[in-house]
């Protein structure tokens, strides 16, 4: 089944990019991939996207930064930092850009009840 719902995944690690993607394709969801946060935004502010999938340790710009830089053009878009960190690292920058913080590694199931959380079931399969 198919949602029309266009995730955006920004990971710098290739292999976790494609992963989540695979996983969020399964799940029904339309997949947009960038391999950074400036390359993320560019494609943000390029195409309709629903909702933001970000690694948090990224070179650059790191995924509470993007996140800043996504919600001042989109302040309602969802943004979930994924990280291997601890949400406390992310949670402790105090980021209201961040609506959810998911920890490495995940399942597909934890990813697609985070999304239906945060979406208020809009993107339900």
């Amino acid at each position: 089944m198919k949602i029309d719902a266009n995730v955006l995944v920004v990971d710098d690690n290739g292999f976790i990019r494609n992963a989540v993607s695979r996983m969020l394709t399964r799940l029904g969801y339309e997949v947009t991939l960038a391999d950074s946060g400036r390359n993320g935004l560019n494609v943000f502010l390029q195409k309709k996207i629903d909702l933001v999938l970000s690694d948090y340790e990224m070179p650059g710009m790191d995924g509470v930064d993007f996140a800043y830089e996504i919600k001042k053009s989109s302040p309602r878009t969802p943004v979930v930092i994924m990280t291997g960190a601890g949400k406390e690292n992310v949670l402790s920058r105090e980021s209201t850009a961040v609506d959810e913080v998911i920890s490495k590694p995940f399942t597909s199931t934890e990813i697609y009840r985070t999304i239906n959380n945060l979406s208020d079931g809009a993107f339900r399969v």
